[in-house]
C-alpha cells in the first residue's frame, strides 16, 4: 500500500520532541510528540486513519490465509472528551541500498515559512502524518503515526518557561485575574524601587559618597 500523507486538525503539543529526537527509551532517537485535541476536532482524522487500516488488515488475512488478525493498541487515547494523537519515528531511516538519512520533521510557521524556533509543550500545531501499518505474529498488526512536518501556528518555545495549561492544568478565570493583579503589583513595586534608587543616585552625586569622586 502507498504510503499517503494526512494531516492533523490543529491540536495542543504535549512532551514533544520535534527539534531534537528523544533518546531516552531508543539509542538512535524518536522525534515525538503527543497532539491533545477535542474528540470532535480528531474524528475525521480518525476516521480516515482507521480505513486505510481497515484495508491494510484485509490485506494481511489473505496474504495470510487467516480469518482473523491480532490487533494491536491504536496510538491515541480518547478520555473525557479529548483525544491524544501519539506521534512518533525513528530519528534515522535507511534506504533499500542501506543508507542512513535523517528523519526529522519539517517545520514551518504559519506563514508556511521554515522555522528554526524549538517548538515547547503547549504550543498549537498541526501535523501532517504518514499512517505506517505493521504487522508481527506477537504484536499483531497496528499502526505508527509518523509526524512528517508540523506547522506551527502558536508558538511556546522552550525558553518561555512552563505554564500550569501548557501542562494540561485548567487554570480559572478568577485565578488568572488574581494572577495579573500581581504581576501589576510586582511591576508596580520594580518602578517605585528604580526611582527611589534614582533619587538616592541623584543626592548622592550632590554630597559625595565612597565610591563617588566628586570635584571639591
Amino acid at each position: 500500500m502507498a504510503q499517503k500523507t494526512i494531516t492533523t486538525p490543529v491540536g495542543i503539543a504535549r512532551y514533544p520532541s520535534l527539534n531534537r529526537p528523544d533518546t531516552k527509551f531508543d539509542d538512535i532517537g524518536v522525534f515525538k510528540v503527543n497532539l491533545e485535541m477535542s474528540t470532535e476536532d480528531a474524528e475525521p482524522f480518525l476516521k480516515q486513519i482507521e480505513a486505510l487500516f481497515s484495508e491494510f488488515v484485509a490485506d494481511k488475512k489473505r496474504e495470510l490465509k487467516k480469518d482473523k488478525l491480532k490487533l494491536h493498541a491504536a496510538p491515541w487515547e480518547e478520555n473525557d472528551g479529548l483525544t491524544q494523537l501519539k506521534l512518533k519515528v525513528k530519528a534515522i531511516g535507511k534506504t533499500k541500498a542501506g543508507e542512513e538519512y535523517s528523519r526529522a520533521p519539517k517545520i514551518f510557521g504559519d506563514d508556511g515559512k521554515p522555522l528554526e524556533a524549538n517548538i515547547g509543550g503547549g504550543s498549537k500545531i498541526k501535523v501532517a502524518v504518514v499512517p505506517y501499518f505493521w504487522y508481527t505474529a506477537s504484536l499483531g498488526a497496528g499502526i505508527t503515526l509518523q509526524p512528517k512536518a508540523v506547522q506551527v501556528i502558536d508558538l511556546v518555545t522552550w525558553g518561555d518557561g512552563a505554564s500550569a495549561e501548557a501542562y494540561g492544568f485548567e487554570v480559572s478565570e478568577a485565578s488568572k485575574r488574581m494572577l495579573e493583579i500581581d504581576t501589576a503589583i510586582a511591576v508596580a513595586k520594580v518602578h517605585a524601587t528604580h526611582a527611589r534608587r534614582a533619587t538616592i543616585h541623584d543626592e548622592a552625586r550632590a554630597t559625595g559618597t565612597d565610591d563617588q569622586d566628586i570635584d571639591w
